[in-house]
């Protein structure tokens, strides 16, 4: 039988090769149904192995969305520290490559000084590949309002490397992009990604006797994860609610605690906050009296909770409660030797411990983290994000000293090349 996951690479890779056969465009935008982004990051995993589609060479960039001139700013200092970095490793492992100067600050605007470097990297780049420079724009997070759009016009309007692609997305029902393709139409592409994921669960859930409690159950949860998609709360309240009557009738309580959760996360997506901390607050009181008794799986969700709390609580700037609640998860996550959700409790411990001025406590976290890291197999390291944790950790060092004893510390978790690893996550 195919692989679903290889199935859904190769749309990728179509999409990717029909965009690379009209090198008269600059920009690809890929649309996902909600939910569904994920999947690039499996991709662009793809594209810096063997099994990559092309010699084209993707650089990720996560940085913050805000206002647009600030975005650049940062973007190019993270660009520019990230180059450096992996070439002086390169050097130091008997690659000699001529070092891309960082960019001066002169009296050029930051646009012009980003689109500067853009051709000195491009030209390193050229030397040594056939391939294309790909310049992934994709933020891990945004402010309110922020977008893309003025970035990608600013960079267009400019002289930028003929060899230069740069890819973005978007989310299908909150396109923030389309008036940008409208308006630059000879140099976007864009391609929906729709894999049918729901269709799938569906498919999935009717398999078996229709009237069996655990089919029905089955086929509302399938709708429940169809509503959650479509941010449509008032289906998401009522598959919910079929689903927990089934669980109640059945005594099926880590099932129930299941859908809670769910639930709790439609609320936190329209800002209902209160109400998702009651739904997580129960979730945790009931999961825990099973955990109690031996029950692994009901302390996996007490985690979830808590991590959903904490989330909550991060968002309203109660740091406190969601230092306490990312605490309890990591504690809860390492009796249960759950090493990847121990991992991504104290990565959110770290920093609310940073944004709260606690540097000390922060630091004494990660190192924390990268011990249990130690348990993970290599092929876990891109889903705990242990080079993306590490880039922050590096980042947040405040002296040479502390940065080069930092990039000791993860090359020996990571090896030597965890930044250019880092660029294709």
């Amino acid at each position: 039988m195919t692989n679903p996951l290889s199935q859904r690479m190769a749309v990728l890779e179509r999409h990717w090769q029909a965009f690379r056969r009209r090198p008269q465009l600059r920009v690809c935008r890929w649309v996902f149904a909600p939910d569904e982004q994920w999947l690039l990051s499996l991709f662009l995993q793809e594209q810096a192995g063997i099994n990559a589609v092309s010699n084209d060479i993707f650089v990720v960039l996560r940085t913050p969305l805000q206002s647009w001139q600030r975005y650049v700013d940062q973007a190019l200092g993270e660009l520019t520290d990230g180059v450096q970095h992996d070439l002086v490793l390169l050097d130091q492992h008997g690659l000699s490559v001529d070092l891309v100067d960082a960019p001066k600050q002169t009296g050029q605007d930051v646009v012009s000084r980003f689109v500067q470097y853009l051709h000195q990297l491009n030209r390193t780049v050229r030397t040594h590949t056939d391939g294309a420079l790909v310049l992934c724009l994709l933020p891990e997070s945004a402010d309110d309002k922020a977008t893309l759009e003025p970035v990608l016009t600013a960079l267009l309007q400019r002289d930028l490397p003929a060899d230069l692609r740069l890819l973005v997305t978007d989310t299908v029902g909150a396109e923030q992009l389309a008036t940008l393709c409208g308006r630059f139409r000879a140099d976007c592409y864009s391609g929906t990604i729709d894999m049918q994921l729901p269709k799938i669960i569906r498919q999935l859930a009717a398999l078996g006797s229709p009237t069996a409690p655990d089919v029905k159950f089955r086929q509302w949860q399938a709708e429940l994860t169809a509503a959650l998609a479509q941010r449509n709360l008032r289906d998401v309240q009522y598959f919910a609610n079929n689903c927990l009557l089934i669980c109640g009738q059945q005594n099926w309580p880590v099932l129930a605690g299941s859908v809670h959760l769910s639930v709790a996360y439609a609320y936190v997506d329209h800002r209902r906050f209160e109400e998702a901390l009651t739904r997580y607050g129960q979730v945790i009181e009931q999961m825990e009296r099973l955990c109690e008794t031996g029950d692994a799986s009901a302390g996996q969700l007490s985690i979830m909770a808590w991590l959903g709390g904490g989330g909550v609580y991060e968002t309203l700037r109660q740091r406190p409660r969601a230092i306490d609640y990312y605490q309890r998860a990591g504690d809860r996550a390492e009796a249960l030797q759950d090493w990847l959700l121990a991992i991504e409790s104290y990565r959110r411990l770290s920093v609310v411990h940073e944004q709260s001025g606690s540097t000390k406590a922060s630091e004494a976290v990660y190192q924390h983290l990268f011990e249990l890291a130690e348990n993970l197999p290599p092929e876990q390291h891109g889903a705990a994000r242990l080079t993306e944790i590490g880039k922050r950790y590096w980042n947040q060092q405040t002296t040479s000293a502390g940065r080069h004893k930092a990039d000791e510390r993860l090359s020996q978790l990571l090896g030597t090349r965890w930044r250019r690893s880092n660029t294709t996550l």
